[in-house]
Order: C-alpha cells, then sequence, then structure tokens
C-alpha cells in the first residue's frame, strides 16, 4: 500500500514496524533513504494513517497513537466536525467500528479490504491493482478511499460492519480453502512418488481453467467431474483408496463431494443419481 501511494504521488509521512526490518524492506522498495520513526512519529505526521497490522493488534495501536493524531476540529458553519484526519485499516474482518473513539476525536474512519492473497512484498505490488476492495467507514474515509481505488484501477464493493464477517468467510472459501484443497491433493500425490512441485504444475492448470470457468458460467453451472455425472462406482474406488492410504482425507473428500452432490442437483443430475452418490459417501 505505501508502495502504491508513494508510485501514485502522495507523500509519505513515514513507515515504521515492530520489526525494523519489515520498515527497512519497504523504504528500500520505495528507493527512499530508511528513516527509523517510532508510530507516534508516523501518526502526527500523517492525514492520513494506515493501520496494516494484525487485525488483534489495530484497537491497541490505534489507542497508543490516537494523541498524536490530535484534538477534535472546531465545528463548521453547518455545526458538524470537519475530519481532515482519517484513520485506516485493512482488515477484512473488521470494520470502522474498532475505531470506537475516532469519532469524538473528529478523525474520519475507513476500512479498506483489498480481495488479494499477498505472500510477498513484490507479488502484493503487482497484484494490489485492479482488484477489487470493499470499505466501510466515514464519509470523508470512504471518499479517500474511493479515490484511492480509483487510482489503482480496482473495484468497489460497500460492506458494512455488520456483514464484514460473513463478507471475510467468503473470501477464506475462495482462497484458505484452496489451500487446504491443494495441500490434500499434494499428500496424494506423495503416496503416489509425485514432488509437491510436480504436483503443483500438473495441478495448477487444472485448477485455473476451472477458475477461468467459474468466472464465464459460475460454479453450478461449470461442474464437471464424476459426481456431475452420476458416476458412483468411480467415488466409491477414490473412497475406498483414500481410505486405505490417506485416511485423513476421507471426510473432506465426503463433506466436499455431498456439496458437489446438491450442485449437481440443481444442474440437472436425477434424483435417483444423486441417492446412490450419497448412499456411497455414507458407507463406512
Amino acid at each position: 500500500m505505501a508502495w502504491h501511494c508513494h508510485r501514485l504521488g502522495y507523500p509519505i509521512a513515514g513507515v515504521t514496524d515492530l520489526a525494523p526490518k519489515q520498515a527497512r524492506v519497504v523504504y528500500g522498495l520505495m528507493k527512499e533513504k530508511y528513516e527509523r520513526l517510532s508510530p507516534h512519529d508516523v501518526a502526527a505526521e500523517s492525514d492520513v494513517l494506515f493501520l496494516t497490522v494484525p487485525d488483534t493488534h489495530i484497537v491497541p495501536v490505534f489507542e497508543s497513537v490516537r494523541e498524536a493524531l490530535g484534538a477534535a476540529p472546531a465545528n463548521d458553519e453547518r455545526g458538524t466536525k470537519n475530519e481532515k484526519r482519517i484513520v485506516a485499516h485493512c482488515s477484512g474482518a473488521l470494520g470502522p467500528e474498532v475505531f470506537a473513539r475516532a469519532r469524538e476525536q473528529g478523525l474520519g474512519t475507513l476500512a479498506l479490504h483489498p480481495v488479494q492473497s499477498f505472500s510477498s512484498h513484490l507479488q502484493a505490488i503487482r497484484s494490489l491493482p485492479g482488484s477489487f476492495f470493499t470499505a466501510d467507514g466515514s464519509t470523508s474515509g470512504l471518499r479517500f478511499g474511493r479515490q484511492l481505488v480509483r487510482q489503482l484501477h480496482g473495484g468497489w464493493v460497500r460492506v458494512r460492519g455488520a456483514d464484514r464477517a460473513m463478507y471475510h468467510a467468503m473470501c477464506v472459501f475462495a482462497s484458505n480453502f484452496l489451500n487446504a484443497l491443494f495441500g490434500g491433493a499434494e499428500e496424494i500425490g506423495r503416496e503416489l512418488g509425485i514432488s509437491r512441485r510436480r504436483a503443483g504444475l500438473m495441478l495448477v492448470p487444472l485448477a485455473r481453467t476451472v477458475l477461468e470457468n467459474i468466472a464465464e458460467q459460475g460454479a453450478g453451472p461449470s461442474l464437471t467431474g464424476p459426481v456431475e455425472r452420476g458416476d458412483a462406482v468411480t467415488v466409491a474406488a477414490h473412497v475406498r483408496g483414500l481410505a486405505q492410504r490417506t485416511p485423513a482425507l476421507v471426510p473432506v473428500y465426503r463433506a466436499m463431494s455431498n456439496r458437489l452432490v446438491e450442485m449437481a442437483r440443481r444442474k440437472g443430475l436425477e434424483a435417483a443419481a444423486a441417492a446412490k452418490l450419497k448412499e456411497v459417501l455414507e458407507e463406512k
């Protein structure tokens, strides 16, 4: 976020981290001289303060720098406070309500979550532009957030605080659960003598095609495979093989396949074929 704001011409007041090494990396990426600053120093110089910290740290960090953000501004001619400073976080599960004391201080608030997965600094820099962002906050916070997302050529969706947990669960289904599924595929691959790297080379193109089909048609209409075909014999063979060699994966296979049966029924699978699949999946 700091790198892109710097690229877009926003003056960066400073970057700080509990682990100075991380802050050094950010300064290096921005090609700026590293300056060790305290959170208080950064907050005191910021018009918009991003707290890109783990969810459980957002409130403590905010409270530790709240005074540095200044006192409440005077009311304008309409009797409303001018929110001249904004405090923001990038959590998906939390909304602006975590900044409960910001309003009384006259601060704008923004919860701005990129619908994206970041595994390294460079990958994050590549992936952030063009991503969707979900947002909630005060009027001034949303105004700034929308402007920044527009500059990043991203998409914009408003998700209010009460819905943030469900929204974040949606993201987990589409991201972290893929890690769990590929972890299971890698485990099966090891049983077959296939290395983790080769399993990735084999299976990622398959998954990529599935994701492209989902994007074009939707998850249900693009479903293929033995469950969609009503092939109970193949599904039974899968269960037997997994039970013999990777038994820990049997509950995962059963749970996911039962979900697929429901999707296949909506796509047109006959009731008798669905019942046979359910019978096979419930056998011990």
